[in-house]
């Protein structure tokens, strides 16, 4: 399969991408001038991942470039911009989506790190990257131990996902490893931020709070709720509601004040596959779910399902900003080929690799689909149809076509690998008791 003239083809198109989206400043997010020109803080990282997996020096070499671009533009309170524009010089940090810029710029570093045993880099951008983390820290508003993030607030910029939600706190869990690991690389007197929370409390709180399970709430719901209320968590929103919800295949896309999302949002919950947030039972829960619904249909994969339609409880009027947000568009169930990425990875962690195989031979044939260019690998496409849509050329839909292949092709996944490593020992024991507990089985 790896041989033929689709993944091979796909594979010197995507790399011939990065090589236009690589400059000496980082990577462009997008090889087109009229797409996005900027260094963006979590484009760059997931592309960098892509680059580690061919090898080349000039497009590594570009990811090292991107670190040193955001580590010059961090804020004095240590936000990492969302964007830098190396053309104009014109940092971008006011849009409210970028909590997770600190994330990805943490686990970049780990990233870099690993695949370059560069001491001296990291020890020459530890107080950046250490005053990333005590920024992120402050985000937890009430200190609960989980990042509370404005509605918007992350690369979901048009969906309002809020407060304690799923795809920053389990990029939370992770750059918590990630900084643990990275400190104590660092000489003795080093400074380092301390967080009261460590990445076995996310991890603990994340199961608790996002994961709703039937055996709990038959068997251990007292003891369940009392938990939720000594960490402070939102714990009214499940005491009223379990009796609708019951139960659920996938975590919760977000938890905020007395409400909660209920569709399964597809990067989230991936990242919680591939980062050992979901336990083994949670990871079938998942990826059989988003198999039985069509997610990576007709390409892989939605950013949401089920879509909000109007009239929807969740339905914002801005939705309809540029037309973007509607029914099964942008992230609003459209397809992200990026997000396809991270979905055949998460089918390699969990050992399905004649799905992943079939699935990165579709996330070929998306790439293929343009307007303009015979390989687009195109920002979006429609979630029904799988017309493309978004902008051309884009850097992360390319890197995450190199780094599917690249898991399927040798079972290894770069940065996943590294921080299951890295696991603290408590979140593997809460894990193996709440698979004793529910037995494993299926979707509910």
């Amino acid at each position: 399969m790896f041989q033929s003239k689709l993944i091979q083809e796909a594979h010197c198109q995507a790399t011939q991408i990065l090589h236009e989206c690589a400059t000496g400043y980082g990577y462009r997010a997008s090889g087109l001038a009229a797409g996005y020109p900027q260094v963006w803080a979590r484009d760059a990282a997931i592309t960098f991942l892509g680059a580690v997996c061919t090898g080349d020096p000039a497009l590594i070499g570009s990811g090292r470039a991107a670190l040193e671009t955001l580590s010059r533009h961090q804020t004095r309170r240590g936000l990492i911009p969302l964007n830098v524009n190396p053309d104009t010089g014109y940092v971008s940090t006011e849009n409210a989506g970028a909590v997770d810029s600190n994330l990805w710029y943490i686990l970049a570093q780990y990233l870099h790190f690993h695949y370059t045993g560069d001491q001296a880099f990291l020890e020459g951008h530890w107080p950046v990257l250490d005053k990333a983390m005590l920024w992120l820290d402050y985000q937890d508003m009430n200190e609960c131990g989980l990042l509370e993030v404005p509605e918007a607030g992350d690369w979901m910029d048009l969906l309002a996902v809020r407060y304690n939600v799923l795809y920053d706190n389990v990029l939370y869990y992770a750059a918590k490893l990630a900084h643990q690991e990275l400190a104590a690389r660092m000489p003795a007197g080093t400074p380092v931020w301390q967080s009261e929370v460590d990445a076995a409390g996310v991890h603990e709180r994340i199961n608790l709070l996002m994961w709703v399970d039937r055996c709990w709430v038959a068997e251990h719901f007292a003891r369940h709720l009392e938990r939720l209320k000594a960490i402070r968590l939102e714990w009214f929103m499940l005491y009223h509601n379990l009796g609708m919800i019951s139960s659920r295949p996938f975590y919760l896309p977000f938890v905020a004040f007395r409400e909660y999302g209920d569709w399964c949002d597809s990067l989230g919950n991936l990242l919680a596959v591939l980062t050992g947030v979901a336990d083994g039972h949670r990871r079938e829960h998942i990826l059989r779910y988003m198999l039985q619904v069509g997610m990576a249909e007709p390409y892989p994969t939605k950013a949401i399902y089920p879509p909000i339609f109007p009239g929807e409880n969740h339905w914002r009027d801005y939705y309809r900003s540029r037309n973007l947000n509607l029914p099964h568009q942008y992230h609003n169930g459209g397809i992200w080929p990026m997000v396809g990425g991270f979905h055949v990875a998460a089918l390699i962690r969990h050992g399905c690799q004649r799905q992943a195989e079939q699935m990165l031979v579709a996330l070929a044939e998306g790439a293929r689909q343009g307007t303009t260019h015979d390989w687009a690998f195109s920002e979006w496409l429609h979630g029904a149809s799988g017309h493309p849509m978004g902008y051309e050329q884009q850097a992360w839909s390319a890197a995450m076509f190199l780094y599917a292949e690249h898991a399927v092709r040798t079972g290894t996944l770069p940065l996943f690998d590294e921080l299951l490593a890295a696991k603290p020992a408590a979140a593997v024991a809460s894990e193996d008791n709440a698979f004793h507990r529910s037995g494993g089985g299926g979707p509910a």
